[in-house]
């Protein structure tokens, strides 16, 4: 049956599988060609591990201190995480492992009626990125007070001291930069909540009684002013009626889906992940699942035996933590330490998935293009983050806000992967209607199932946040929209003349849209790429002229921005290409890269201006009483120009007139004129001579002179000029 067949190539997984053992530690020491299973969880830890500081508050907050209920909600949420989400987002990795986050993967892989779901994805996914700081940087500030309680009156000027921080860091180290700091830190925070929270649920099976020090413990926390509020634990389920009961379980529900804050990044870090990339993906969904949900349960379970109270202000983690550590314990201190560092480090998973939704959404011509700079799109969030962090004074006032940014990634991921299109399936070798395309499907399924019931969820629960996410997801995708269609041209329209004036060569363009934009940066990155693959792979050595220069050239004429070549460089450095964000562009991309005639034509062109130039300049030295100036050129023309019919270069020769060229331009001509000059004493000789011998009256048999002039002068010396695919390069020459 097709639900439980494989939809993955057979031959492909089995190589897939055999890499996995190096795939699982590839990339830890930031080395080898991406980043391994580990190194992409340890990467992604910081957001989505860190949720371990606050899920069991939350869910136990949400249950009205119901334990058994608590427990329910949470693994109710896992079964739909991991045989329903976890699907899904295999699924879509499969297809496209560089598509990234929701919105992306609509454009690469959705269908056209499905399209509007990547404007709501992007605008949910910016909320998300800025509430992410936000219940980071204010969970980070909790787990502070462990090492330094006395700071509790301060808790909002801490947030912003964090959120500021890390902005700078991100900002001054670029993303990729910051890398180390996330494998590091969530490394160190994983490895160590697996050896402490093991101990933790041994303890609370073994030694119960430890239940008996929490009242102390949280009579201290309050007078210390530590703990703002306390959700008391409730003894017994018998006093409460189905229907209430009902509603304690949903409410959890709503509340512990918190836990699986992080998980939608995955896919999005993966964009650096090790090749295969979504073997790489695949297992880190699996793995990072199973944390989740294992310390999940542990943490509840631990909770539910030493009936620990909901405590806002003081996580239910560092209660437990201090329980069995003891609060004069060094490893207690390490465990705040770590707590409030991946905490802290919990904002670049905002910082950085935020702005890389942004800088696609500025791709795609959604956003201004300055958001094309991450550093630009996290300035930009701390901005709104800082702002709202006062509004926002604890975790549980803001959880209600921050569910609905990563559950609509779960639904727009789910429905995309169910309705994906025939051609993106057969570019993975999966006809469409086979039962591998029915296995695929039937894995977005799954998630919209389990989706969908989470966003009911969500939206019958915690009603009082829906009208604020509605509004600003509205207003940010409505500013994508005044973006897309023109912005502020189109409030101050510009003249068409001064528009078109700015088409020409070496102009700054002005563009009437921002989707007029996203096509001409489309196509730009077409001609940057056939550029540099025309040079790597040799084609352009016949020019004999540094790669630089061919770029600067082609940028003048073709209107390429300096930033293209870069971030084509940057292509190179990861060893493929990543697709333009939408069908649309890629169309655009592809129609430029076919452009390899009319490059070469443009680089020949200014190759034989130079070299024109040299004749021009340099011909009237030889003219005489025995030769006009057209016998002259005509002879420079045929030494320099060997492998090319003479009559085909000397009619382009006739419609040759110098002028004065830009500067980016000349500087690749100038080097040709240069390579005339060098070359003509080497192939002239003997045209010179009997030049010579003309002028001096020792050679006057005109009929020997012609004969001498006919013969072709140093065909396989000639350093190549470009005129022909087929000229050797200088080594080759030599």
């Amino acid at each position: 049956m097709f639900f439980v067949r494989g939809y993955a190539d057979r031959e492909e997984r089995r190589a897939a599988d055999r890499k996995l053992p190096r795939l699982m530690f590839e990339g830890l020491l930031l080395g080898g060609t991406g980043l391994g299973v580990f190194a992409l969880i340890f990467e992604i830890a910081a957001d989505a591990f860190s949720v371990a500081a606050y899920q069991t508050l939350l869910a136990i907050e949400g249950a009205h201190g119901f334990h058994e209920i608590a427990i329910l909600a949470f693994i109710t949420l896992s079964i739909m995480l991991f045989f329903g989400i976890v699907p899904a987002y295999k699924a879509g990795a499969y297809l496209k492992p560089n598509a990234g986050g929701s919105g992306p993967l609509v454009e690469a892989i959705g269908p056209s009626r499905l399209r509007g779901l990547s404007w709501v994805g992007t605008s949910m996914f910016f909320l998300d990125a800025v509430l992410t700081i936000i219940i980071s940087s204010i969970a980070a500030a909790d787990a502070t007070l462990l090492i330094l309680p006395e700071v509790a009156p301060f808790r909002t000027f801490l947030a912003e001291g964090f959120v500021f921080f890390i902005m700078v860091v991100l900002v001054a180290m670029g993303p990729r930069r910051a890398v180390p700091l996330f494998l590091v830190g969530g490394g160190a925070f994983t490895l160590f909540t697996i050896f402490a929270l093991s101990y933790v649920t041994f303890n609370a099976l073994t030694s119960a009684d430890l239940g008996l020090l929490v009242p102390d413990l949280l009579k201290n926390l309050e007078e210390s002013g530590v703990v703002t509020h306390v959700t008391e634990a409730a003894e017994s389920l018998s006093s409460l009626t189905p229907a209430l009961f009902f509603q304690f379980f949903l409410r959890s529900m709503s509340s512990a889906m918190l836990g699986f804050s992080g998980y939608e990044v995955i896919p999005a870090s993966g964009k650096h992940a090790a090749r295969p990339k979504w073997k790489v993906i695949n297992t880190a969904l699996i793995i990072a699942a199973l944390f989740l949900i294992i310390t999940g349960v542990m943490q509840l379970l631990a909770a539910s035996i030493w009936r620990i109270p909901a405590t806002e202000g003081y996580s239910t983690l560092l209660i437990q933590y201090e329980l069995v550590f003891g609060s004069d314990s060094p490893i207690l201190l390490v465990a705040g330490v770590l707590l409030a560092v991946i905490l802290l480090l919990a904002q670049g998973g905002g910082y950085v998935g935020g702005s890389a939704v942004a800088a696609n959404a500025a791709r795609l011509g959604r956003m201004p293009r300055p958001f094309e700079d991450d550093r630009i799109g996290i300035a930009v969030i701390w901005l709104f983050a800082a702002i709202l962090i006062p509004l926002f004074p604890s975790v549980t006032a803001v959880e209600a806000y921050y569910a609905f940014g990563f559950v609509s990634a779960f639904v727009i991921t789910s429905t995309t992967v169910f309705f994906v299109r025939d051609d993106v399936l057969r570019s993975r070798n999966i006809e469409p209607g086979s039962p591998e395309a029915k296995a695929l499907r039937f894995a977005g399924l799954r998630g919209m199932i389990a989706s969908y019931f989470m966003a009911v969820v969500l939206v019958t629960q915690k009603t009082d946040a829906l009208f604020p996410i509605l509004l600003l997801a509205t207003f940010i995708t409505l500013f994508q929209l005044f973006i897309y269609h023109g912005g502020l041209r189109r409030v101050l329209p510009i003249d068409e003349e001064v528009v078109e004036r700015s088409y020409l060569p070496g102009r700054i363009r002005l563009y009437l849209s921002g989707r007029e934009r996203a096509h001409d940066e489309a196509r730009q990155h077409g001609i940057a790429e056939l550029v540099d693959h025309l040079i790597r792979s040799g084609e352009m050595v016949k020019f004999n002229v540094e790669p630089n220069s061919i770029r600067r050239l082609i940028s003048h004429t073709y209107d390429v921005l300096p930033i293209t070549w870069i971030e084509t460089e940057e292509v190179h450095h990861h060893g493929e290409r990543f697709e333009e964000p939408s069908l649309e562009l890629e169309e655009s991309y592809w129609d430029a890269y076919h452009q390899k005639r009319a490059i070469m034509d443009t680089i020949e062109h200014f190759s034989h201006y130079g070299i024109f130039t040299f004749i021009e300049k340099y011909s009237h030295n030889w003219t005489s009483e025995n030769r006009d100036l057209a016998a002259v050129q005509q002879a420079m023309i045929k030494a320099l120009f060997p492998l090319t019919p003479s009559d085909q270069v000397w009619d382009e020769y006739q419609n040759f007139q110098w002028a004065q060229q830009p500067e980016n331009i000349w500087q690749f001509a100038r080097q040709r004129y240069t390579w005339a000059k060098d070359q003509w004493p080497n192939v002239s000789g003997r045209i010179t001579t009997v030049w010579t011998l003309q002028d001096l009256g020792l050679l006057e048999d005109s009929e020997l002179v012609q004969k001498v002039m006919a013969v072709r002068e140093i065909p396989q010396q000639v350093m190549q000029n470009g005129e022909d695919d087929e000229l050797p390069s200088d080594d080759e020459a030599e």
